[in-house]
């Protein structure tokens, strides 16, 4: 079992040729910037909102200059085939069945 000091922060990867970005959210609104051209800047946010708009412009801008995203962790899926696991319960997405009354 993992506690919450256990998590690893949410990290995106960007790729140009062979450059690449790493972004990563760390605890206390901040957001880590470090290029392998070594170039690192870490920037510190008064809230999340503001955390978050700021991350989005940047990856927009990286998005617009060239970069791709190439990588996103941590992996946060079970690694259970969803697909194939019983569910519980009547499926979801289908109609009841429903009796027709005539009149």
């Amino acid at each position: 079992m993992t506690g919450a000091g256990d998590q690893q922060a949410p990290t995106w990867v960007f790729a140009r040729a062979e450059t690449t970005i790493r972004i990563q959210r760390l605890p206390g609104h901040v957001l880590h910037i470090d290029a392998s051209e070594g170039n690192d800047r870490q920037f510190t946010f008064q809230d999340p909102d503001e955390l978050t708009v700021f991350h989005c412009g940047f990856e927009e801008h990286l998005i617009a200059t060239g970069w791709s995203l190439v990588e996103f962790g941590p992996e946060r899926r079970s690694g259970v085939e969803r697909r194939t696991v019983p569910r519980s319960g009547r499926d979801r997405r289908r109609f009841p069945n429903l009796t027709l009354v005539r009149k």
